[in-house]
């Protein structure tokens, strides 16, 4: 797999396993949506800075990426931690109803 390919799937699921739009994702990299955006379809390739945010924001909240590991699979793992996380995203979206 291509990195371009693996960087855009990683920010992708991750993002998901955050339970965050693109907004949210963007506001919390401190880019724009459109940045976001265009990572994910392939339509921007990834900048160094936004790939080091991303993968540091993943680990505070306790997803783990395996970017350099195999070439051929990405491993994307969420610790008890980022459930926790997810969890408490969720019930606070509920509260906002």
């Amino acid at each position: 797999m291509e990195e371009k390919n693996r960087f855009a799937l990683a920010m992708r699921m991750g993002r998901a396993a955050l339970g965050m739009s693109q907004q949210e994702f963007a506001d919390a990299l401190g880019v724009a949506k459109s940045t976001v955006a265009r990572n994910e379809t392939l339509e921007m390739a990834m900048r160094a800075d936004t790939l080091t945010a991303m993968m540091r924001l993943f680990r505070e909240r306790g997803i783990d990426v395996d970017l350099f590991g195999a070439t051929d699979s990405l491993t994307i793992t969420v610790t008890a931690k980022g459930l926790a996380a997810l969890e408490e995203r969720r019930m606070e979206k509920g509260k906002d109803k």
